[in-house]
């Protein structure tokens, strides 16, 4: 089973595009946004940087996302809930879902599952949008909304003895070196794993590999942020905010003609064979940058390699 896995990725932009292209390539059975179509989300741009729309208004080509063969899924960001979501829950979802559905995708949050794994896909863009302005001083806590607490506890229904892996997408990180922490989620989800996850997370635009971490009273998390979909890729700062440990993180300065000092666009090619699940980070180039593979053994994640595109390692 092959996923794609690409976050802020709705920019229109030339990497965009470049990103969908590889996307499409890979053939995927699923791919997933893990949110975030600028600047507001509105209709108008839903349309042009996600459903592929012209906008009449401007000479800009526009983006459409790829769809898998099985299926395409998004997340909810902070820009879409800057329209109040109207374009994400009237527009986008209705395109997506399961192929053959008749009504789309129906929640912003969803649960794809096999014998093996299990990938739980979380909103923590309905929470995520505070005050005008005063949301940069008092930073909303992108809590997990009560019908999705229902749904994790009535359809999902995790259980301690559950031989799966399991995997957890959202748009917000959990932690970062490099910016705000939003650990509600992960303090809510205690209530359902006990194990450590695999959490795939954008929100930040920039492509990190964490150590397994997380916060007091929260769930333990194998951290990857991979914001670095569309928009322009920050580069690690100079100073560290938090002390977590990146094991990897693509720090190149990708070349371009418009004098931004910028990183590369990219995004993670999921294969699962049974137990086994091996990711691949990929850049514009279509390089693989970073590669690890896991194998869910008892419901314990175990991680079988690693290796960046310079070296190898085991771990």
């Amino acid at each position: 089973i092959r996923v794609a896995l690409a976050g802020d990725w709705g920019t229109g932009t030339d990497e965009a595009a470049i990103v969908a292209d590889l996307i499409n390539a890979y053939r995927p059975d699923y791919s997933i946004h893990l949110g975030d179509v600028y600047f507001v989300g509105d209709p108008a741009e839903v349309r042009e940087n996600f459903l592929g729309i012209k906008n009449p208004c401007n000479g800009y080509a526009p983006c459409i996302w790829p769809k898998g063969t099985e299926g395409s899924f998004a997340l909810n960001g902070n820009h879409e809930m800057y329209a109040r979501g109207y374009g994400y829950f009237d527009s986008i979802l209705p395109t997506l879902g399961i192929r053959g559905s008749t009504v789309g995708q129906a929640a912003s949050f969803f649960c794809l599952e096999n014998d093996h794994w299990r990938i739980i896909a979380l909103d923590t863009g309905y929470k995520s949008i505070g005050l005008p302005v005063l949301e940069y001083f008092l930073q909303p806590d992108c809590r997990l909304p009560p019908p999705l607490i229902e749904w994790l506890r009535a359809v999902v229904r995790p259980r301690q003895d559950d031989p799966r892996g399991i995997v957890i997408l959202s748009h917000h990180q959990y932690y970062s070196r490099f910016d705000h922490c939003y650990a509600k989620p992960a303090r809510q989800l205690t209530e359902f794993f006990s194990r450590p996850v695999l959490w795939f997370w954008g929100h930040e635009h920039r492509l990190a590999v964490y150590r397994e971490a997380g916060v007091k009273g929260g769930i333990r998390a194998y951290g990857r942020c991979i914001g670095h979909g569309g928009m322009p890729v920050d580069l690690p700062p100079a100073t560290a905010k938090y002390d977590y440990e990146i094991e990897f993180i693509d720090d190149r300065v990708y070349p371009n003609d418009e004098n931004l000092h910028v990183g590369f666009n990219g995004f993670v090619k999921m294969t699962l064979r049974g137990n086994q699940m091996s990711l691949d980070y990929v850049d514009l180039n279509g390089t693989r940058v970073f590669g690890e593979s896991w194998t869910a053994e008892r419901g314990t994640l175990v991680r079988l390699a690693a290796a960046n595109k310079d070296k190898e390692a085991e771990s």
